[in-house]
């Protein structure tokens, strides 16, 4: 049981979902469960079992409201009649709740010069980082370029609340239509390059069709950069990390 826990805990993080797992670090006198037990908590599904009764119930209960929040926390109970459980077991339990939450996923549609370096710097952090475009030849640039039409490729992949995508394909008429591929599926951010008078055509255009979203970036990235490539990208990912970390524009200094 507890292999499959684990490989649960993996595949719904494969998938995107949080997952909770409960470790009992302590017990003692007449508890249901001993010290080293685990149990699986999912959005929808459980497995395992730290005793059952009351104590499991409100372990539930809160890893369930942990999932939510993606913090991690300790717990301890007195099973006594005495404490807030009520129960008769006369002993205590200690415990710790993990939750372990899925990697936020980047989307780098287009690899040409700027997504290069932007997929270069990306793979320091901690992203589910994915780079695509349907060009052949950038393939000896780039290794790892998953390969294929962004239509195709595109409306397999799954995009939820944790997905941040860049477009910066080899032109514009690309851009919008990679644009109309993701636009309403629920990213976190969608970031365009491109100049003031693209974008503004473009925003005219989504303004008509009653398509503008608050997570629409465009032009994309904060006004950092020299204009450089290597430059670019940095502004690109500073405000992706602005965005994701709910981040601050202001200096650290205190001097």
């Amino acid at each position: 049981m507890e292999i499959s826990i684990l490989k649960k805990i993996e595949e719904s993080l494969e998938n995107g979902k949080r997952a909770a797992l409960v470790t009992v670090t302590e017990a003692t006198g007449s508890t249901p469960r001993k010290g080293g037990t685990i149990m699986g908590v999912f959005e929808d599904e459980l497995m395992g079992t730290i005793g059952g009764g009351k104590i499991e119930s409100v372990v539930i209960d809160k890893a369930k409201e942990l999932l939510k929040t993606g913090e991690s926390q300790t717990f301890e109970y007195n099973l006594t009649t005495t404490d807030e459980l009520k129960m008769n077991c006369g002993g205590t339990m200690k415990g710790f709740i993990k939750v372990f939450l899925p990697f936020p996923k980047l989307l780098i549609c287009g690899a040409g010069h700027v997504g290069q370096k932007l997929f270069k710097v990306a793979k320091t952090l901690d992203f589910d980082l994915k780079i695509i475009d349907d060009r052949e030849e950038l393939k000896a640039d780039v290794p790892e370029l998953t390969l294929g039409s962004f239509e195709d490729i595109l409306t397999k992949e799954r995009i939820d609340e944790n997905t941040y995508i860049v477009i910066v394909t080899r032109g514009h008429l690309l851009d919008e239509a990679v644009l109309n591929l993701v636009k309403n599926r629920g990213a976190k951010y969608i970031g365009i390059i491109g100049s003031r008078r693209k974008i503004t055509s473009l925003k005219e255009t989504l303004e008509k069709n009653g398509e503008i979203r608050d997570n629409i970036y465009a032009p994309i990235g904060l006004k950092l950069s020299n204009g450089t490539p290597e430059e670019i990208a940095i502004e690109i990912l500073a405000e992706i990390l602005k965005i994701k970390n709910n981040g601050e524009l202001v200096h650290r200094t205190i001097l």
